[in-house]
């Protein structure tokens, strides 16, 4: 019996220790493809805010009406690839940017990815960029970074507008967020991650947000994977989990929404429930509901031109622009 007992001890113990000790041992890449080798925009720039170099994208006329794109999970500038030309032929001004610890921004450890930090970011980018106020465009996560902007600045919004919004979805358990802040469990995260993180599997996710995802080509795809490959890509997507305690929004904080509100979403999004479309328009004071046919979480990339005059339709008397 003692010397049952004596090995299952020694077992918990060689056990604890490699839990403890091998994810520093184990290599963590931290190289990558310099951000700046992978611009292809010529109008793609950085600009540090926070500490953080971040890349974004500012088309059209600087004294046009501006449309702030705010991207989701896995997004950035380049999600938006299909829509911007078309608002800034009809004489809107056109900002994207990749959220930190996203698209070709950096990634750092120290940075606080919480929805709150990451609204006073969104306020810091406008201020070094000159923008007063912005119509404020969110799909899916980046939907609820919007709207919790929205209530933090409403000063800075002349208008809302929520695609497939990740607003009533709960995020991970709060214990999730403190166990990450603990090394071990960190560098596991990261260690897991690069290990089985693919560029088939981001295709089959992607494929996921969609109804047809036929129409998406290699040059697609590259749009992506652009961001996987430059150093560190894996703490933007385990910070954004270890921040993300107080992310959710109680439902009474969205009846004092002050921006007027459009939301737009695909009729068969699989992704964040069409049942939440409803919800959100009951919750927020004066919304107004637009479904796309046919689409699925990602309508802005699956009907581009309908997505783009849903917004414009909504806009048309709202806010007067000046054609170029």
């Amino acid at each position: 019996m003692k010397t049952a007992i004596r090995i299952l001890l020694f077992g918990i113990i060689a056990l604890l220790l490699i839990f403890f000790i091998a994810p520093f041992i184990i290599p963590i890449n931290t190289s990558g493809i310099a951000p700046a080798t992978l611009v292809t925009d010529p109008d793609g720039a950085f600009i540090s805010i926070q500490g953080v170099s971040t890349y974004y994208e500012d088309k059209g006329e600087t004294d046009a009406p501006v449309l702030l794109f705010v991207h989701g999970l896995f997004g950035s500038t380049e999600s938006w690839r299909y829509n911007v030309d078309g608002f800034v032929d009809e004489g809107y001004r056109v900002v994207t940017f990749d959220r930190p610890g996203f698209g070709l921004s950096d990634k750092p450890e120290s940075f606080n990815y919480s929805v709150k930090n990451q609204t006073d970011f969104m306020d810091e980018f406008m201020t070094q960029l000159n923008i007063l106020d912005a119509v404020i465009i969110g799909h899916s996560a980046g939907g609820n970074v919007a709207t919790h902007f929205a209530l933090a600045y409403p000063e800075r919004v002349r208008y809302l507008i929520l695609v497939d919004a990740a607003v009533l979805t709960g995020g991970p358990p709060a214990f999730v967020g403190g166990f990450l802040r603990f090394p071990p469990i960190w560098n596991w995260g990261r260690i897991g991650l690069q290990a089985v993180f693919t560029r088939d599997q981001l295709e089959n996710n992607l494929k996921s947000f969609y109804v047809d995802p036929s129409f998406l080509t290699e040059a697609d795809y590259d749009a992506y994977w652009r961001a996987f490959q430059t150093p560190n890509w894996d703490i933007g997507l385990l910070g954004l989990t270890r921040d993300s305690a107080g992310n959710t929004l109680s439902l009474g904080m969205l009846e004092m929404l002050y921006p007027e509100t459009l939301i737009i979403w695909g009729d068969k999004d699989t992704v964040t429930p069409v049942a939440d479309a409803e919800r959100l328009a009951t919750l927020i004071p004066s919304a107004e509901l637009v479904y796309i046919p046919n689409t699925g979480h990602q309508p802005f990339e699956e009907a581009p031109q309908a997505f783009n005059d849903a917004i414009m339709t909504y806009l048309d008397g709202r806010i007067e622009v000046v054609a170029p």
